[in-house]
């Protein structure tokens, strides 16, 4: 009936509120509904606002010190480091996909599995220096190139759409496309090869 009534529910829900075996984002929730920001008293103003987190949020959260339910290397992840705007990440990934598909290739060890019945799919085979791979499992939207085409080393082959978001596979090296028979609709796995590019 009241926000006051809706933040005192919310703090008996998320005191209540337990997850084990990982990171979650509920201490940052319970410290929030708990801030004079967000929750003043009388007749103090709400203070949050759009870089309040950034600017202004006294961050005192311990980190996460719990141990992970299953192992990265059991579920088929692995730690990598990115650069993103300047600033070094870790982040985990599937196993492999973060190695490129490009020159000597994808490890042997780091190939994805066959799938059985992965209707649809590109034939998978052994990737070479050729070959241009697809790096997730998604559903062709647009084939930019043609089989017999020169390209560039950037040049767009085909759009991926994955996960809602449109992901163009481009040439990794300029070259002649051979093999190309991506069609609009199909679905493609991880690791799928979808065409070649001869050096001209």
């Amino acid at each position: 009936a009241t926000r006051e009534q809706a933040l005192q529910r919310a703090r008996r829900a998320l005191a209540e509120f337990e997850i084990d075996g990982m990171p979650t984002v509920l201490p940052f929730h319970r410290a929030v509904v708990e801030d004079p920001a967000f929750a003043p008293a009388g007749d103090e103003p709400f203070a949050v606002h759009t870089r309040w987190i950034e600017t202004e949020f006294d961050n005192t959260i311990a980190p996460y010190a719990g141990e992970s339910g299953v192992s990265e290397e059991a579920d088929g992840r692995e730690r990598i480091t990115v650069e993103v705007g300047g600033k070094r990440l870790e982040v985990v990934l599937p196993a492999g996909l973060g190695l490129p598909a490009t020159g000597a290739g994808r490890a042997s060890s780091a190939a994805p599995p066959r799938r059985r019945g992965s209707g649809g799919g590109a034939t998978k085979k052994a990737v070479g220096g050729d070959a241009l791979v697809s790096p997730m499992q998604g559903t062709i939207v647009k084939v930019v190139a043609a089989d017999g085409d020169v390209v560039a080393a950037g040049d767009t082959i085909v759009v991926l759409e994955a996960m809602k978001m449109e992901q163009p596979l481009t040439a990794h090296k300029a070259g002649t496309v051979t093999g190309l028979g991506a069609q609009v609709g199909q679905t493609v796995t991880s690791g799928a090869v979808l065409c070649d590019i001869k050096d001209a």
